[in-house]
């Protein structure tokens, strides 16, 4: 298998990889809105997923659906029951039915409706069979009211149409922080660190191979990936990107090729217009967050927390590369001869006009001057910047630019001023992504 191959082949997995991981956060996401529908059509899903999100039957409806259930299997294996068992399990669950229409253990966790429909049920049954219109409690009491005659029946119309709204009903729990139980990060940790290893090695790759310029090139590239790698829950939608990253790479190699198709077309279409939208809203609801924390002063105290600590890898890194940088200025023709035309454009400018004074002769030698002081100049900078005595005064030059940037940003007026222009530029650019998100008004429309 030659490299082309072997790179094609790792692509198609990593795509499959991060298709994965994204169905599993949307999956998460959408789990409570989707739990009642899992219930009904697969209940492993909810028996396997619920620890995970800290949801356990609530107390009241699952005591309900037990007793319920004990009944209706009783019934079903003996086919009958006595009178008076009956009446013990139908003033129980009577009892249990007041509770609920009085605790409204459903409103909570905003599941109202299904208490409301687990009532109308009730109440559409008991019109239907016994022609009585009554309200929530009297329905309750005479649907529980049962008898030898009437317990094939309501019984049956239970475990068909009630049991189901009483196993709606949940309760969660609520961790130190206060936040609900969320353990969704054991699930994605396994995807994280595969992808961050994943990542160290495509660097460690870039940097053999050379494909940039410079080693910190690489994280700068795949801004997303680091974005998308971060264990924040606001920042997973990141990963998007990485997956339409690696589509654009298989469909430029012929791996997949649907670029041309009509279905595809429109797929594309409409994709950028989700993609704008969903991104707009993700940055307006990021710049909220951001805003927040500056108006808390969290994003000062950050910055001098930072600055504090990459002093000395910014100390380090140019005053090692300085040097190299000012090598680079001197093998650019271009930079001498911006010198060259700003030095004679300043000399013709001033030369006065004297009769026989060679004026194209000194303007020749004022260039070749210019030329090759500007070039001794680099020179001599490039060598002693390369000098461990040139390292050490830029070294101290940057870290006491650094230390007095530090000690600015630590005075009260400084971070006053700081969070009022911080607060109000992301003010505007939250406003701008919502006149931009809205639609373009009807000129004809009247007010």
């Amino acid at each position: 298998m030659n490299r082309q191959r072997l790179e094609t082949f790792w692509d198609v997995f990593m795509l499959f990889m991060a298709i994965a991981n994204l169905g599993l956060i949307l999956f998460d996401l959408t789990y409570i809105s989707l739990r009642p529908r899992y219930i009904q059509h697969a209940p492993a899903i909810v028996r396997w997923y619920d620890p995970y999100k800290g949801i356990e039957p609530h107390w009241t409806t699952d005591s309900y659906k037990q007793i319920a259930d004990s009944l209706y299997d009783q019934w079903k294996k003996k086919g009958a029951l006595p009178e008076k068992e009956l009446q013990a399990f139908g003033d129980t669950l009577f009892a249990l039915s007041v509770r609920i229409l009085s605790e409204r253990p459903y409103e909570r966790f905003g599941l109202m409706a299904y208490q409301e429909l687990l009532k109308n049920k009730v109440k559409t049954f008991i019109e239907q069979q016994y022609g009585e219109k009554s309200r929530s409690t009297q329905a309750f009491r005479r649907f529980w009211n049962l008898t030898s005659t009437n317990a094939a029946l309501h019984l049956d119309f239970y475990h068909r149409e009630l049991r189901y709204l009483l196993e709606v009903n949940y309760y969660r729990h609520y961790d130190l922080s206060g936040d609900y139980v969320d353990k969704f990060w054991k699930l994605d940790l396994p995807f994280l660190l595969f992808f961050w290893v994943e990542f160290w090695g495509a660097w460690f790759v870039a940097i053999r191979t050379r494909r940039y310029a410079y080693w910190w090139m690489y994280p700068v590239a795949h801004w997303y990936d680091v974005l998308a790698l971060t264990p924040l829950k606001s920042l997973r939608w990141f990963r998007l990107l990485r997956i339409w990253n690696l589509y654009l790479r298989l469909n430029r190699s012929k791996v997949i090729n649907f670029s041309s198709t009509l279905v595809a077309r429109f797929l594309t279409q409409q994709s950028r217009l989700i993609a704008k939208a969903i991104s707009d809203e993700v940055a307006y609801q990021i710049l909220d967050q951001i805003k927040k924390q500056v108006e808390r002063g969290e994003e000062v105290k950050q910055m001098v927390y930072i600055l504090e600590e990459m002093r000395p890898t910014l100390c380090a890194l140019l005053v090692e590369e300085a040097g190299p940088l000012i090598g680079t200025f001197r093998q650019n023709p271009a930079l001498l001869q911006m010198v060259e035309d700003s030095v004679v454009q300043s000399v013709e400018k001033e030369l006065p006009s004297l009769p026989g004074l060679p004026r194209e002769r000194l303007l020749i030698l004022v260039r070749k001057a210019a030329r090759q002081t500007t070039e001794k100049l680099l020179g001599n900078l490039e060598a002693y910047l390369s000098s461990e005595s040139g390292k050490k005064v830029l070294h101290d030059i940057v870290a006491g630019v650094i230390a007095h940037f530090i000690e600015r940003l630590r005075s009260p007026e400084l971070q006053v001023q700081l969070q009022r222009s911080l607060t109000t530029t992301l003010t505007q650019l939250q406003r701008n992504f919502r006149q931009t998100a809205l639609p373009p008004s009807d000129s004809g429309t009247k007010e």
